[in-house]
């Protein structure tokens, strides 16, 4: 039993690798130089709005890591009256796949009597689309996916903490990995001056992490396995494989085969009926499978 155990560890090991690459690591020490980000306000009555986006001076409240305004903040200045605000925030463009990891810092003021709401979205298409001033406060280009909300239903309270607080979002809503952008939308109805709702918040320490293919995940792209009716275990690869390895249940090697081509069929007639696992090698990585004899 320890050696299945330590077979399907294994086997989880091998067939799932990741690297990482840290994308964006940003504290907000100088907003002027985000030249790559686009800053854009599309509340109802914005051009009227006397603010949007901004470096804090750090009296409303501190920043999370650094001098006292290094976080970038946005507040119910951002329309007039009362109005629906549509404030954003677009990080830089970037090849994204499911599963890549946002994290940043976010707070409002302390006491909070107004609420606010801050969204994370994407644009699934990779086209990226601004959004525009429609006068609905509504628009959100083709920033379409909603991956995350603090305080969706705008409640009081500590629903949008006034502590610093660290959220993790995980990309999502991708058929492939695309070229594309995540925002942050700061988006309050019956929000600004004369408002019930939206007040001030904070955004610090963020961070942009990517987990691309990794060489070995690559060469095993269009890669598949099969037995056939001749008791032959096919293997398809875009890319020239180099070995086989097939181990039964309790963890005995019972094949281990050189292999030179992207079509490969290795003789099992002589395996017992049963579960087996197979380890193949390309380019000097390999994906481990899992497949039965009849």
């Amino acid at each position: 039993m320890k050696k299945i155990t330590f077979l399907m560890v294994a086997f989880l090991a091998t067939s799932l690798t990741f690297a990482q690459v840290l994308e964006i690591e940003e504290g907000f020490e100088d907003i002027t130089i985000l030249t790559d980000w686009d800053f854009v306000n599309a509340s109802t009555d914005a051009d009227n709005a006397s603010s949007s986006w901004a470096q804090p001076d750090g009296t409303v409240f501190e920043a999370h890591e650094g001098d006292p305004g290094a976080y970038i903040s946005v507040n119910f200045n951002s329309t007039t009256g009362v109005g629906t605000i549509n404030n954003w925030a677009i990080l830089p463009e970037l090849t994204l796949s499911n599963g890549d990891e946002l994290k940043f810092w976010s707070r409002t003021v302390d006491g909070q009597a107004f609420p606010d709401r801050l969204e994370v979205r994407i644009s699934p298409d990779g086209s990226a689309t601004l959004p525009i001033d429609d006068g609905s406060g509504e628009d959100v280009g083709s920033y379409s996916e909603l991956l995350f909300s603090i305080n969706p239903d705008l409640e009081g309270g500590d629903a949008y903490p006034d502590v610093w607080t660290e959220y993790t979002v995980l990309v999502d809503g991708l058929a492939a990995p695309t070229m594309t952008r995540l925002a942050l939308r700061y988006y309050v109805t019956e929000g600004g001056p004369s408002g019930s709702n939206s007040n001030f918040i904070g955004v610090d320490t963020l961070s942009l992490t990517t987990f691309p293919l990794t060489v070995g995940e690559n060469a095993f792209d269009g890669f598949s396995h099969f037995v056939n009716a001749n008791d032959e275990f096919v293997l398809r690869a875009s890319t020239q494989m180099e070995n086989v390895v097939i181990y039964n249940t309790l963890g005995q090697q019972v094949i281990n085969t050189k292999l030179a081509n992207t079509n490969e069929a290795v003789n099992v007639a002589a395996l017992n009926s049963g579960v087996y696992i197979a380890t193949v090698s390309i380019n000097g990585a390999s994906k481990t499978v899992k497949f039965v004899k009849k």
